[in-house]
């Protein structure tokens, strides 16, 4: 841990501390404090301070004007909320890759051995020229959906994620350009936040 740069350690830390709050193990309404997480996770306080700028921006902590830090209240209808907002922006951000060279760039890396690796969320993300979908998803990428998919094997996200990349790459894309063609894409994308929502749920109930 020490190797790691004190910037990237903040983001090490807001990423478990995220993970802590979206699994349910702390729990909505818990107060949170720099000394105890810091000795939680044997670090200082200050990559935790930093991670609280980060997890505020995630909308999981809010700070009250007495400057005390709460963990935020998820309900399973929230939950469902929060996954079809970011369904939303990845239907936006994938709207915009109709510019032909953002589509050939979405192509090539989904065509490569890459995409193995590279959720269709990564994907988007990577090829937008957009900075506001950037922001936005990048977000929603690296904190809500990562945790997500991290909460174990589920087929239908499984499912869901291999379609959207099949989708795209059928006619070389050119289906971005057809309304059936985003229609299909984004149906399947709607059942991925369906099925990303469930995951998260149902890990929570295990916390309960």
């Amino acid at each position: 841990m020490r190797a790691l740069s004190e910037k990237r350690l903040s983001d090490y830390m807001a990423q478990q501390i995220a993970d802590e709050i979206l699994s349910g193990r702390i729990a909505g309404g818990t107060q949170l404090k720099q000394e105890e997480l810091a000795e939680m996770f044997g670090t200082s306080r200050i990559p935790i301070r930093e991670a609280f700028q980060v997890l505020e921006g995630q909308g999981l902590i809010v700070r009250l004007a007495t400057r005390r830090i709460y963990a935020v209240e998820l309900s399973e209808e929230q939950i469902q909320i929060i996954y079809e907002m970011i369904g939303d922006i990845l239907k936006k951000a994938v709207k915009n890759l109709e510019n032909e060279d953002k589509v050939k760039e979405a192509i090539m890396i989904l065509s490569s051995s890459l995409s193995t690796s590279k959720r269709f969320d990564e994907v988007v993300l990577e090829c937008t020229g957009n900075a506001y979908f950037s922001k936005l998803l990048y977000t929603a990428s690296e904190c809500y959906i990562r945790f997500a998919v991290s909460c174990g094997a589920n087929e239908q996200e499984s499912k869901c994620r291999e379609e959207m990349k099949q989708i795209i790459l059928e006619e070389n894309g050119a289906n971005l350009d057809s309304i059936s063609g985003r229609k299909k894409i984004f149906k399947k994308i709607d059942a991925w936040m369906k099925a990303l929502a469930d995951n998260v749920n149902a890990e929570r109930g295990k916390n309960k």
